[in-house]
C-alpha cells in the first residue's frame, strides 16, 4: 500500500467529512435531531470517543478508534486513533498501529498526524495536512464549503441537521445518561442547496441519502451517533464507511496548540517518496 493510495483514499474521506460536516443554516426546527445537532454543535467543547470502519475496493479494509477533544472557541481539536489496517500493512507496522492528530480551522482546516505510518520522516515529526488544497487537487473547493466554526472533529453533527423522517425507536443509556434513539435519514438536498462545491461532493457520495442514528438527552444534547455511507465509485475508489461517535463532558476547559514549524513536514513530500 503506497502513500500516495492512502492520500488518494483518505482525500476522499475527508471529502465525505466535509460533507457531512456542512449543513444548511435554515434547517426544519421542528425536526427533533436537527434541532438536537444544532444545540450541541453549539457547545463550546466536549470529549469524545469513536470507532469507525472503512471498506475501500482494492486498498481493503481500515478500522479504527480513538478519543479526542475539541475546543469551540478556539477553533481547534485534538484526537488520538489507533488503527486495524489490511494484513500486509499491520505485518510491517505492528499490532497496534497508532496516530495523534491536531485540527487548525483558523484558516481553512488544516490536520497535523503524527504516527509510525509515516515511515519516511523522522520519529516526532508532524505531518501536515491542508485539507483544501487536497481538495483542489481532487477538483474540489473545500473553502466554499467549510468555515471556521466547523474545524472540531466532531463537525459530522452539522450533517444531522440535514436530518429527514426521524422517529423514535427506544431508549438507552449512553455513559450513564439517560437518551432517546431516534432512526432517520440524513438528506443530502438540504446539505446542498445552491452551493456548487457541496454538489460535487454530493456526487462523489452518489446517494440522495444515508442512514443514521442518534441518541438525545434530556437537554437535547446528541449524546451518540452512527452514521453509514457509501462513496467514491465515480473516482475509482469505492468506499463504504461506518462511524459511531460518543460525546461528553460538555464545557470541558480545552487549549490545543499547533505543533512548532520546526517539526512539521508537508505531506506532498510524504506523498511524492511513493512510500
Amino acid at each position: 500500500m503506497t502513500a500516495r493510495r492512502l492520500l488518494s483514499v483518505l482525500c476522499l474521506a475527508l471529502c465525505a467529512i466535509a460533507l457531512t460536516g456542512c449543513a444548511a443554516h435554515d434547517t426544519l426546527s421542528l425536526d427533533p435531531v436537527a434541532s438536537a445537532a444544532g444545540k450541541t454543535a453549539d457547545s463550546t467543547s466536549s470529549r469524545f470517543i469513536f470507532s469507525a470502519s472503512i471498506s475501500a475496493g482494492t486498498v481493503g479494509t481500515l478500522s479504527f478508534h480513538g478519543n479526542g477533544l475539541y475546543d469551540g472557541p478556539g477553533k481547534s481539536g485534538w484526537m488520538n486513533m489507533h488503527f486495524t489496517l489490511p494484513p500486509a500493512a499491520q505485518a510491517q507496522l505492528g499490532p497496534d498501529p497508532s496516530m495523534e492528530m491536531i485540527f487548525d480551522g483558523h484558516h481553512g482546516l488544516v490536520m497535523y498526524m503524527r504516527s509510525a505510518l509515516f515511515t519516511t520522516v523522522p520519529a516526532g515529526t508532524w505531518v501536515k495536512m491542508d485539507l483544501e488544497k487536497l481538495a483542489k487537487q481532487q477538483g474540489y473547493d473545500l473553502g466554499a464549503v467549510l468555515n471556521a466554526n466547523q474545524a472540531d472533529p466532531s463537525q459530522a453533527l452539522k450533517m444531522l441537521m440535514a436530518s429527514n423522517g426521524a422517529r423514535v425507536t427506544g431508549t438507552d443509556r449512553i455513559r450513564g445518561i439517560r437518551t432517546t434513539r431516534y432512526a432517520f435519514q440524513i438528506d443530502f438536498d438540504k446539505l446542498v442547496h445552491d452551493n456548487k462545491a457541496l454538489a460535487q461532493l454530493k456526487t462523489v457520495a452518489g446517494t440522495s441519502s444515508i442512514p443514521a442514528q442518534a441518541w438525545i438527552d434530556a437537554q437535547g444534547r446528541i449524546r451518540r451517533l452512527n452514521v453509514q455511507m457509501s462513496m467514491g465509485a465515480q473516482l475509482g475508489t469505492p468506499m463504504t464507511m461506518t462511524m459511531t461517535e460518543d460525546l461528553y463532558d460538555f464545557g470541558v476547559r480545552a487549549n490545543i496548540v499547533a505543533p512548532s514549524d520546526s517539526v512539521v513536514t508537508d505531506i506532498s513530500k510524504l506523498a511524492g517518496s511513493g512510500s
